[in-house]
């Protein structure tokens, strides 16, 4: 089934019934991207000490801040493309998605730079304990150099939006997902590792949501993305 196939005219329809199919898969995908953390959170509570869990726990916090920033920004896409589309003019839809892409890339290598830097700073303003200091700043600075891929598949499932079709960032969603809960339990149930091991399969998985998701609006015909 092609993207085209599963996106929802709001402008054709009962106006109940279109809204109901195009908010639900939103709802369970909001839901899904606040677990990755607590994914972490509940696999380095069952086999890492408290040190290790009182890391992640303070350090998430900085990490959601930077995310639903771009969240946001990608609802803004979604809806300057939406606007386009129903307008019929698939120009400006074209052009605003280029822009957006630029966008990702330029804030992504921005905010990873920024994150590394700046992340023992912002945790010693949260007054995060001496003991669990080492491991936040490290769990920290991983994620935000990983950012990119958070934040290309938050601006990527706007665009997707944009165009009707929330149902296919949440199929990438649950991919990824289904790879951080298995890569963090090999790391650290199966290898013995700690804190640092399941950021990686975090950063893996949100930059493996994004690469698909990426790919299939570049097969839009009406976009072609390079």
């Amino acid at each position: 089934m092609g993207i085209r196939s599963r996106t929802i005219n709001m402008t054709e329809g009962p106006i109940l019934r279109n809204v109901m199919l195009f908010a639900l898969p939103l709802i369970m995908g909001n839901i899904l991207q606040q677990l990755y953390t607590t994914v972490d959170t509940l696999v380095i509570g069952a086999y890492c000490g408290t040190t290790s869990l009182a890391a992640v726990g303070t350090s998430a916090q900085p990490v959601e801040v930077v995310l639903c920033i771009f969240l946001g920004i990608g609802t803004g896409v979604s809806i300057l493309i939406s606007q386009s589309i129903g307008a019929g003019d698939r120009q400006r839809a074209k052009a605003l998605s280029q822009t957006a892409c630029a966008f990702v890339w330029i804030c992504g290598v921005l905010v990873g730079l920024l994150g590394i830097l700046i992340a023992p700073l912002i945790l010693l303003f949260m007054q995060v304990p001496e003991d669990a200091m080492d491991l936040a700043v490290t769990y920290v600075r991983i994620v935000m150099a990983g950012s990119l891929g958070n934040i290309g598949y938050n601006m990527n499932a706007g665009i997707l939006r944009g165009m009707g079709n929330s149902t296919a960032s949440l199929v990438f969603l649950m991919i990824s997902g289904v790879i951080n809960v298995v890569l963090d339990l090999a790391l650290v149930a199966g290898l013995g590792m700690d804190v640092t091991p399941p950021v990686f399969p975090c950063i893996s998985a949100g930059s493996s949501a994004s690469s698909i998701s990426g790919n299939t609006i570049r097969n839009c015909a009406f976009l072609c993305l390079p």
